[in-house]
């Protein structure tokens, strides 16, 4: 701070001192010609859908050009297929890149005991820690040793019904028309019951808003007759000196 000062005072003084045979009144304008005034202009946003220059509240940037999450119309994003491989590269090249699983190396001693441990899983586990599992191994081994799930049979409802539920069709079937009945009457009575309440106190305000306008009428027509015939009571009237 104390060397921009310093180099702004400098300026100053070679800049006053430049003309001394010049008018006092350019020698007085003088140090002002070596004080310098920014404009202090925004940073112009390189988006789409603004107008570059014009002044923002704030600025948000990324490390990926073009990036603006507030916009939907994205034409940076690379379309890929399912494995990751960009769309332009053509399906007779991309088939023929194999993709494999990668694991960190430290899970390699847990994946080699699983393998030392279930000779079934060997193969799997070295082509998995040599780099070699594909996809199409991963199912394999998926499917080979997969269990089905244990289910709890007294936890699932039964999907048939019984005898004695079935003699019950015709009284389930009355129970649900009459409890259909029962909403379709409740619903007709609250419309019913709050529409007259919006219709009454729509009424009662229009009302009551009649008399008010009613009483202000009858008050200017009693004020204006009180000043227009009975001057005598009129406050601070002006009495007549009889000269006018």
């Amino acid at each position: 701070m104390a060397s921009l000062l310093a180099a702004s005072a400098r300026r100053g003084v070679a800049v006053a001192f430049a003309a001394p045979n010049a008018a006092p009144a350019a020698r007085f304008l003088l140090p002002t010609a070596g004080q310098q005034r920014l404009i202090h202009q925004s940073t112009p946003r390189h988006n789409q859908a603004v107008n570059p220059g014009w002044p923002v509240m704030y600025q948000i940037s990324y490390d990926k050009p073009g990036w603006t999450p507030e916009m939907e119309l994205e034409y940076d994003v690379m379309p890929r297929d399912e494995f990751g491989v960009p769309a332009h590269i053509p399906p007779e090249l991309s088939t023929t890149i194999r993709h494999t699983y990668y694991v960190p190396p430290q899970y390699y001693p847990f994946l080699k005991k699983l393998g030392d441990d279930t000779p079934e899983l060997k193969p799997y586990m070295d082509k998995l820690i040599n780099g070699e599992l594909t996809f199409e191994d991963y199912e394999e081994m998926f499917y080979a040793f997969a269990k089905p799930l244990k289910i709890h049979r007294p936890r699932v409802a039964m999907p048939y019904r019984t005898a004695e539920e079935i003699k019950k069709t015709d009284e389930v079937f009355w129970e649900g028309a009459w409890l259909s009945f029962r909403q379709r009457v409740i619903g007709d009575y609250y419309s019913r019951h709050y529409f007259r309440d919006f219709i009454g106190g729509m009424a009662l305000g229009l009302y009551f808003a009649w008399l008010f306008v009613q009483a202000h009428r009858q008050y200017r027509i009693d004020m204006k007759l009180f000043y227009l015939e009975a001057p005598e009571h009129k406050i601070n009237w002006v009495k007549p000196r009889g000269d006018l």
